[in-house]
């Protein structure tokens, strides 16, 4: 045999030797991913043709990442790195529609050949060698041979893994999923179904038919007409009611029949359902139409109710008001009572003050009427002491003005006040009453608030009960001094502080100060402090006490302060 022959013949047992190697594969890629078949694809090529690089390019599908093997062998790294460079730059310039290339490789050629791998998809499988004679027919053969086997393994892959998606959904689904022969005994039912009907598993339901899981009103229907309709038709949608196997309970479903044929003949092979359990739907309907029927009920029962109960608003409202009005009135009363008091307890003091003046009067209208008796320049000396007299009488008449103003009860009205002017007023009238000598009184004003509005007569008679209760309480003390002080509380209100040096007041009299009917006084009725409370809260102002750290209480109160642009209104 001459040296051609054997070479010849050692190629085509080699070539043997590597297609039955190549038909082992699928068995070994039975259990394989996608790049595990093409990692193992790539080594037995790079050690069956012994090629300087083996390349597999596979396309993501359905989302999934692509995959790219390239595999060198028995090549120096920087060889290796400038063959995967001018690889990636073949593939990425669509020469890899050809068959078989070659490629510049620095002084050498890299010759390519590569064969598809699928049906009309991108995906590639390529082999290069530099050697001259690269490749030959076999080593074509070889390729085409593993492409085909990759392409085999890969399709079933996928379609398996079709089938575990699809299997993972049916089992996974809430819905009743089964499929029954054309003589009406099942063949599948999922998890759900089996559940849902009270069925034990396949076994159980593969001696049962169809017919059998509806209720007995259903049976006829579906035997006569629906299952005929699904064999002509191919599908029918609807509402029946199934039965619940261990209960005897009717469960409401939305059923979908459709036949399945047989995709290369086109005959008939099953019938399958998606049916939907519809208990909740039904339920939540009939609790709406529960709802819908009583609504109109419930509706005019409560309009009468709100008709009714907006009847009593108004007759509340008017007894209200005639409540506030008669309330309104009250205080008013309660304020002249205790103005009264006031100045019952003042009325010695008024006397006094009085008895000097008229007094004076009296003995100047006297020596007057002496010194006209005697005639001559004794007149006119009568016409001063006349004069003398008058003024005595004039302020009798200004101190029996201030007590009737303080004492009078009128028609409440708030204007804009001078806070001096009424502090100073309502100071004159206190130092009346007896305790006063002797009481060293200190005023200051805060400039940026001189005015206020308020009720004068009201916010008086605050201030001469807060000044009357100082004076009383520093009776016994040794050192007598009465502060008042105004100040700016906030941006609305102006606060007024009386201040005095007496005692103080023992703390369970403290926290109930204010209520009616408690006293400090033996002869007291303790209305005072409350009825300046609720006068200062109907200013919309608030009173309220506090102990001095060098002795004696502190009571502020506010009311609301107010502009001024003139002189116009102040007394």
């Amino acid at each position: 045999m001459s040296l051609t022959g054997v070479r010849d013949s050692q190629e085509l047992r080699h070539s043997i030797r590597d297609l039955v190697a190549l038909s082992t594969l699928p068995a070994i890629w039975k259990g394989y991913d996608p790049q595990q078949i093409a990692d193992s694809v790539a080594a037995a090529l790079l050690t069956m043709l012994g090629p300087d690089v083996v390349c597999v390019s596979l396309p993501g599908e359905r989302e999934e990442a692509g995959i790219e093997i390239i595999r060198t062998a028995g090549i120096s790294a920087e060889l290796d790195n400038a063959i995967r460079t001018a690889l990636q730059g073949w593939l990425r310039s669509g020469s890899s529609s050809q068959s078989a290339s070659a490629v510049p490789l620095g002084h050498s050629t890299l010759n390519l050949a590569s064969a598809p791998i699928g049906f009309g998809s991108d995906a590639i499988l390529v082999v290069g060698s530099r050697r001259a004679d690269f490749p030959s027919e076999s080593q074509r053969l070889l390729l085409g041979v593993a492409a085909s086997e990759a392409t085999i393994a890969l399709q079933r892959w996928h379609a398996e893994a079709d089938q575990r998606r699809f299997v993972a959904l049916v089992e996974n689904s809430s819905d009743f999923i089964g499929v029954a022969g054309l003589d009406g005994v099942p063949q599948y039912i999922n998890a759900a179904g089996l559940r849902l009907v009270g069925l034990g598993g396949l076994a159980e339901a593969s001696r049962l038919h169809v017919l059998d899981f509806l209720m007995p009103k259903e049976v006829a229907l579906v035997r006569d007409e629906l299952w005929p309709r699904v064999m002509r038709d191919g599908r029918w949608v609807g509402e029946l009611e199934y039965r619940h196997f261990k209960t005897g309970a009717a469960i409401p479903f939305l059923v979908e029949w459709f036949r399945i044929d047989d995709p290369r003949r086109g005959y008939p092979l099953n019938i399958a359902t998606v049916s939907r359990d519809l208990t909740a739907q039904k339920r939540a309907e009939a609790e709406l139409l529960h709802l819908n029927d009583t609504l109109e009920h419930r509706v005019a029962d409560r309009t009468s109710e709100l008709a009714e109960a907006h009847r009593k608003l108004i007759r509340e409202g008017r007894d209200r008001e005639l409540a506030d009005a008669r309330l309104q009135e009250m205080r008013q009363e309660l304020f002249h009572a205790a103005r009264l008091s006031a100045a019952g307890q003042t009325a010695a003091a008024l006397a006094h003050e009085l008895n000097q003046p008229l007094t004076a009067a009296a003995n100047s209208v006297a020596a007057a009427r002496r010194l006209l008796a005697n005639g001559g320049e004794g007149i006119v000396t009568a016409l001063e002491v006349m004069g003398e007299a008058g003024e005595q009488i004039l302020r009798a008449g200004n101190i029996m003005r201030q007590s009737r103003e303080f004492v009078s009860r009128g028609e409440t009205e708030k204007r804009v006040e001078r806070v001096s002017t009424m502090v100073e007023e309502a100071r004159a009238l206190a130092l009346k009453g007896p305790g006063a000598p002797g009481v060293q009184v200190r005023l200051h004003f805060e400039p940026n608030a001189p005015h206020v509005l308020v009720d004068r007569i009201q916010i008086q008679q605050v201030l001469f009960n807060l000044m009357r209760n100082a004076i009383e309480a520093m009776h016994a003390s040794r050192r007598r001094e009465l502060d008042v002080a105004t100040s700016l509380h906030d941006e609305r209100m102006v606060e007024i502080a009386v201040t005095d040096t007496g005692p103080g007041l023992d703390d369970d009299v403290a926290v109930r100060l204010f209520e009616p009917f408690v006293s400090t006084k033996p002869n007291g009725m303790g209305l005072g402090l409350s009825i300046c409370r609720s006068i200062v809260e109907a200013h919309g102002g608030r009173l309220q006490s506090e102990a001095n750290p060098g002795g004696g209480m502190s009571f502020r109160f506010t009311v609301p302060s107010a502009p001024h642009d003139g002189d116009n209104n102040d007394r």
